[in-house]
């Protein structure tokens, strides 16, 4: 068997190895998952105080799923995956999610190793797909917690305007929760239907604050866990911090007009290089393989990368500015 095969061989099977790991972290826990399910709706249908119990239900069902899959904790790789899926909105499940993305790139990686014999290109493409994978859930995180923050500032005014109309704080959440779009519909019914439940007002603005990691939302839940213990008139208190994140807003949108050819010099800057490599890959292999397979194209190689990096940060230090 000569060596390239033998390789291939090798991946495959550690490819296999990991699906079929995931594949039994999935079946280990579905029986425990069904007991739970069980459970949780004897006590939706158990419980005549809630008005809410589908959402309810789903509420409890999300948090059980968060905690079926600490196994992955003890992982590096995985140590975030569930509170990123959580930040980012998505419903998929995790263990799912890595068994169908894995099983992805090992085909995609298995092809690429068929066609080229070359196990580098393989693992590279491997890696590609899972990287690419995981970038996509960052993304989405990233856009549901901007779409959040734009839309921050017009809830606290409800929640203000509905204060002064002499409703509870918890009416003022519900109205928040109806009147605004996802996320931060989604969000304030959240808080809301957790009151409802019986949780305390700081412990759900506390996973509040976890789920939108912002400095915003975090002053308003201490300016809500404030009021509680000494009271105050909180209606006025959030009227200023919305003025005082529509300013920050005006602000922010001009540094992003003065820096967005900073900002799309350096995509073009690092994206190029990277975009070529992988033409000439296909075009012609000859002239990569100068680079993977001697000693000077190996440092070559190596301190582009590095160059590369470096290059990165600093764009993204000097374009992103903080307001």
């Amino acid at each position: 068997m000569s060596p390239q095969v033998l390789v291939g061989v090798v991946f495959l099977c550690t490819t296999l190895f990991i699906f079929g790991l995931v594949f039994f972290i999935k079946i280990m826990f579905s029986s425990e998952s069904a007991a739970v399910d069980k459970r949780v709706e004897s006590l939706g249908r158990q419980s005549a105080k809630i008005d809410f119990n589908k959402q309810a239900l789903a509420i409890m069902r999300k948090q059980k799923d968060w905690d079926r899959y600490t196994v992955f904790s003890e992982f590096p790789p995985f140590l975030n995956l569930p509170l990123l899926f959580e930040q980012s909105g998505s419903n998929s499940d995790v263990g799912s999610w890595l068994l169908t993305r894995f099983s992805i790139a090992g085909c995609i990686g298995f092809v690429t190793w068929f066609k080229t014999a070359n196990p580098l290109y393989a693992i590279t493409a491997f890696g590609l797909v899972i990287v690419v994978a995981y970038l996509k859930i960052l993304y989405n995180r990233k856009q549901r917690i901007s779409r959040f923050e734009a839309d921050f500032a017009h809830a606290l005014e409800i929640i203000g305007r509905s204060l002064r109309a002499g409703h509870p704080f918890s009416m003022g959440l519900k109205m928040a929760a109806t009147e605004l779009p996802d996320p931060i519909g989604c969000e304030f019914g959240r808080v809301f239907r957790e009151q409802q439940m019986g949780l305390p007002i700081e412990e759900s603005l506390r996973s509040m604050t976890r789920r939108i990691p912002l400095m915003d939302v975090r002053f308003f839940a201490l300016t809500i866990m404030i009021h509680q213990q000494i009271g105050g008139d909180l209606a006025e208190v959030l009227d200023k911090l919305s003025n005082v994140i529509r300013e920050r807003f005006k602000v922010l949108g001009q540094v992003k007009a003065l820096t967005a050819e900073g900002r799309l010099s350096g995509w073009v800057l690092c994206l190029l290089p990277i975009i070529v490599f992988f033409i000439i890959m296909v075009i012609n292999p000859g002239y990569i393989n100068v680079l993977l397979e001697t000693e000077l194209g190996n440092k070559m190689l190596k301190g582009a990368i590095t160059m590369q990096i470096i290059g990165v940060f600093i764009i993204r230090k000097i374009v992103n500015i903080k307001v």
